[in-house]
């Protein structure tokens, strides 16, 4: 049976904690682990952006209520060095608007504090590309800080995948952004539950020298080479995250037994899931996670 490996190390050890890890997931969601199909894990991109305002906390919460096994967010650093659960570089003002009365305009998150990032509604609104029948908006959603994010759901099950975002020409120092991480992480008592990921590699490898515990994941591999693990043991990294058209079925088996996790690319359709499912990925990537867990059910893939 194919089983989601959350030991991101290469040691023994390391694989042994990833096994025990991986049974309590799935208990703790109801996947079938001791026999039948193999079990994926689902991962709710924005916590579901096709179904709640993005990287909110009701979208996580709803994503969590739902069973996806993993609550992905994005993550950009404020004016007076907060980290905020936002994925745009500026605030959006598609779907975020200032409170009435607010002296605040829409501008970049590295230009705004934290006290101003929080005057936006940027839950009345939807981005475009995520409108649809199965969204429903949440008045009042704020721009979360990644304290509230971890807070709020560290007594849960959910494992965390949290992107870091360092927009081009903006001031922020990638060691800085990945210490404030690990302070947050180990405050909170998460090491073991939340992966790093990102397109910018140094912040992954700003993590691995300060905390090499929390596990990091490799964004946007298959545009700078195909020797994919070259690349992840050059950066320490035991995770990546691939569409179906950068790697086939064969190519995903070697990587998982030389102990790497395979993360599908965001896939919103039957389609791409099933291509995925094919490819033998750990974890699919949805927009919509309520859809995805129907269609692993109706495929026999999930309880």
């Amino acid at each position: 049976m194919q089983k989601i490996r959350w030991s991101f190390r290469s040691s023994p050890r390391r694989i042994a904690a990833g096994v025990a890890a991986t049974a309590m997931l799935f208990a703790s969601a109801g996947v079938q682990a001791a026999s039948g199909p193999p079990s994926i894990a689902v991962i709710a991109h924005r916590g579901g952006a096709l179904l709640r305002p993005e990287n909110t906390v009701p979208a996580l919460r709803h994503a969590a209520d739902l069973g996806a096994e993993v609550l992905e967010f994005d993550m950009m650093m404020t004016a007076d060095d907060k980290i905020v659960v936002h994925h745009d570089a500026d605030i959006n003002p598609d779907f975020c608007r200032p409170d009435v009365g607010a002296r605040v305009v829409p501008g970049p998150i590295r230009g705004l504090s934290f006290a101003q990032i929080r005057q936006f509604d940027c839950g009345s609104d939807v981005r475009p590309a995520y409108a649809g029948k199965g969204f429903v908006a949440v008045p009042g959603a704020r721009i979360p800080s990644l304290d509230e994010v971890l807070r709020g759901f560290r007594g849960g099950d959910a494992r965390f995948f949290a992107e870091t975002k360092i927009p081009k020409g903006a001031d922020i120092d990638p060691v800085k952004f990945a210490a404030l991480l690990d302070v947050a992480v180990r405050e909170h008592g998460l090491e073991d539950r939340l992966i790093l990921q990102s397109f910018d590699f140094r912040t992954i490898d700003a993590l691995h020298a300060i905390n090499p515990r929390i596990r990091t994941c490799l964004l946007g591999v298959p545009k700078l080479t195909r020797d994919y693990l070259a690349m992840l043991r050059r950066h320490h990294a035991t995770c990546i995250v691939l569409g179906h058209a950068d790697i086939d079925a064969e190519g995903a088996g070697a990587l998982r037994r030389d102990g790497i996790t395979v993360f599908s690319n965001v896939a919103d359709s039957p389609e791409d899931w099933r291509k995925y499912v094919d490819l033998g990925v750990d974890a699919l990537f949805t927009n919509d996670p309520a859809g995805l867990i129907d269609f692993l059910r109706e495929s026999k893939l999930r309880r």
